[in-house]
């Protein structure tokens, strides 16, 4: 085959000296395979996350077996939050995407958003604006243009209630259950829709992690918990020096 264009999501151990790996590649969606002989030797092949590589394999089951590994850009350096939110980005592929399901054009919003983060201006949005468009891309887009039982506009000055499966109800609905926790104005929505999640950005993390719930199940989002710097801030310091040795010795 020809070389594909990939990102790694995640590895873990296989064997002594080889390992799992979970690829996004832009034309055939997530793959699993074994990279054989990519750790516990000097000579190893280095698998880094957030780096495009160029990935040959081989094999008709679900599990294939890399056959070439090289990376085709300069390593994509994320640090601080900005690596909490990659840890966080490779999860969600990880759950949300079916393998063997190619989706181009969450590929090339991933690899959009991974520039953004290097720049770590504004992570939120940066995080927002991919996990809207990666609900639309596949099919779970929210209906932020109208009142899901009466059709109409969404009205900038009125309040709605959101409910998963169904889209958003005024709160004078009289069909409405009272979930307080699940009350946005309409000004906001109205912005949601334009891409703009700077006015209201709890109003938007909120929003999205209710509409993710009923696709990523019941499991937590572990890489959530990776913003308590208190607690993993050995973790980002040895993974940090890690990732930038690995480049320098490649670059």
């Amino acid at each position: 085959m020809q070389p594909e264009l990939a990102f790694i999501l995640h590895t873990r151990p296989f064997k002594e000296t080889s390992q799992i790996v979970d690829l996004f590649t832009r034309s055939y969606g997530r793959i699993r395979a074994v990279s054989k002989g990519s750790r516990g030797k000097k000579r190893a092949i280095k698998l880094n996350a957030y780096s495009q590589i160029l990935v040959s394999w081989t094999g008709k089951s679900n599990l294939k077996t890399i056959t070439q590994i090289e990376y085709s850009s300069v390593p994509i350096s994320l640090r601080g939050d900005s690596l909490f939110c990659g840890f966080y980005l490779n999860e969600l592929l990880m759950r949300l995407l079916a393998e063997n399901d190619p989706h181009q054009v969450i590929y090339d919003k991933y690899i959009n958003v991974l520039i953004d983060l290097t720049t770590n201006t504004s992570l939120s949005e940066s995080l927002r604006t991919f996990e809207f468009s990666l609900l639309e891309e596949l099919g779970y887009g929210l209906n932020l243009t109208t009142d899901a039982e009466l059709n109409e506009p969404i009205d900038h000055d009125d309040e709605y209630y959101f409910v998963p499966d169904l889209g958003f109800l005024s709160k004078n609905n009289n069909m409405v259950i009272n979930h307080s926790n699940d009350l946005f104005k309409g000004c906001d929505l109205i912005a949601f829709k334009k891409g703009d999640f700077s006015l209201s950005p709890q109003a938007a993390k909120k929003l999205i992690r209710l509409a993710l719930q009923p696709h990523i199940g019941e499991k937590p989002i572990l890489s959530r918990s990776f913003f308590n710097k208190d607690k993993l801030s050995k973790q980002l310091r040895s993974e940090e020096r890690r990732v930038g040795k690995e480049c320098r010795s490649r670059w």
